[in-house]
């Protein structure tokens, strides 16, 4: 890419991910090199922003002067700021709730704020050492394909979250600083080496690049591109996602054809007569949730798409039965339990299929089944029990895919949700003793 300025973050969004000047964008801002570069060429090249920030009040005053100095920034720009105070919980996965508290707050003032877009200052080091701990952690194709530049802000929200730094470099950005002569702020934790990701940037990648040279990190996320664009047309390969306003501009008769098409691709042997493509049609103007469910396929109609997919034929199993130390194969996809020798310092799981859970809860038997009407669990940082089915609406799970969501369960007590919520009472807290990682494999990704 050439060099970071304005100009070429402007033409970035504009041709490569479709964000034009009219849109407003809500910048997520630490007070970091990265954020503020991004925030002020964002601005520089004439785009609407809000700026979010959330401070944690984990650092004392270094805190507030991050607070103060993005406050100071949003004048001198001349921008709309919002600054959420979070008071983190002092034992558990504190990370992950500082992560979802962070989400919140972007779609929250997105919402409120009329924009479609919120953007975050992840950039290609970043993404190097995204792959790097997705491949020490035994990730399929979908966690060695990195970060995307462009999806959704939450599960099937409207709101896209995008990162426009994963063409540039950490030095690319901090060079574009210093020839303009902006000041940021530094997090000297950041220095330490005790959470995974900081180990990775000031230990591990260093002596990569002494081996292979300069670059490395470039090298990597380049790499990640390559397998993100394979995943991409595997999954398109596997379902269907039509969307609804494409296929309301399209005339009878091409509407008709696209579903044929679609049909012939992913379900050979589905039916393509004019009724059936007729059936597929009315579901244009049916309800979010309606389906057709034909031999061997589903057909759903979702907010914005039509979502075609074949089965997945679970062979009559009600449950699979779960061995700590070992791998449970799933249609579905694959559970993999392991008993860790130590309890990790860093409790953090960026990835939703990985969970970091009390090994004393796992009592036999434990077992995956699929979720049912009527379930109910504890989930993390709650005091009482929801249904499941409310979870996954919490998390706008696409209906077409909660058929295929799996609980794992020791006894009568649901554990986990797997890739959405961990039950509270399995959850690592002052008096575990072992601790136990729990790894989802979905089929897609295996």
């Amino acid at each position: 890419m050439p060099p970071l300025d304005s100009n070429q973050l402007r033409g970035h969004l504009i041709e490569e991910l479709g964000v034009t000047t009219s849109e407003g964008i809500v910048v997520g801002i630490s007070a970091g090199v990265d954020s503020v570069v991004l925030s002020r060429l964002l601005r520089e090249a004439g785009f609407s922003l809000v700026l979010c920030h959330v401070n944690y009040q984990l650092r004392g005053a270094e805190s507030e002067n991050d607070e103060a100095f993005v406050r100071s920034l949003a004048e001198e720009l001349e921008v709309p700021l919002n600054v959420k105070r979070v008071d983190l919980p002092n034992e558990g996965n504190r990370q992950q709730v500082a992560r979802d508290a962070r989400y919140e707050f972007f779609r929250e003032t997105a919402k409120a704020s009329n924009c479609n877009f919120v953007a975050v200052a992840h950039h290609r080091d970043d993404q190097a050492e995204t792959v790097l701990l997705n491949l020490f952690r035994g990730s399929g194709a979908q966690g060695l394909a990195g970060m995307s530049a462009l999806r959704p802000l939450l599960r099937e929200s409207s709101i896209q979250l995008i990162r426009p730094f994963l063409h540039w470099s950490r030095e690319e950005i901090e060079s574009a600083a210093n020839n303009r002569g902006w000041a940021w702020r530094e997090d000297f934790s950041n220095l330490s080496s005790n959470y995974r990701r900081n180990w990775i940037r000031n230990e591990v990648l260093p002596l990569i690049e002494e081996e292979f040279g300069k670059g490395v990190s470039g090298r990597i996320a380049d790499t990640a591109s390559r397998i993100r664009a394979t995943v991409e047309l595997a999954d398109e390969a596997f379902s269907a996602r039509l969307r609804l306003d494409e296929l309301r501009a399209l005339t009878d008769a091409q509407r008709h054809s696209t579903y044929a098409l679609t049909l012939r691709r992913i379900a050979p042997n589905a039916p393509r007569s004019a009724s059936a493509l007729a059936e597929i049609d009315a579901l244009l103007v049916a309800q979010p949730g309606k389906r057709i469910e034909w031999q061997g396929i589903t057909i759903w109609r979702e907010r914005d798409a039509l979502v075609i997919r074949p089965d997945v034929e679970l062979e009559g199993a009600e449950s699979w039965p779960v061995a700590i130390g070992g791998a449970t194969k799933t249609p579905l996809g694959t559970l993999r339990v392991e008993l860790l020798d130590a309890i990790p310092a860093n409790l953090v799981t960026t990835d939703m299929n990985v969970e970091l859970v009390d090994s004393h809860i796992l009592a036999q038997p434990l077992f995956l089944r699929v979720w049912q009407d009527g379930d109910r669990f504890v989930p993390f940082g709650l005091s009482g029990s929801k249904l499941v089915s409310d979870v996954l609406t919490d998390d706008k799970s696409p209906p077409s895919e909660r058929g295929g969501t799996l609980v794992l369960c020791s006894g009568n007590v649901i554990l986990w949700v797997v890739g959405f919520r961990l039950a509270e009472e399995a959850r690592i807290c002052s008096s575990t003793k072992r601790a136990v990682r729990l790894r989802w494999i979905p089929s897609s990704q295996s």
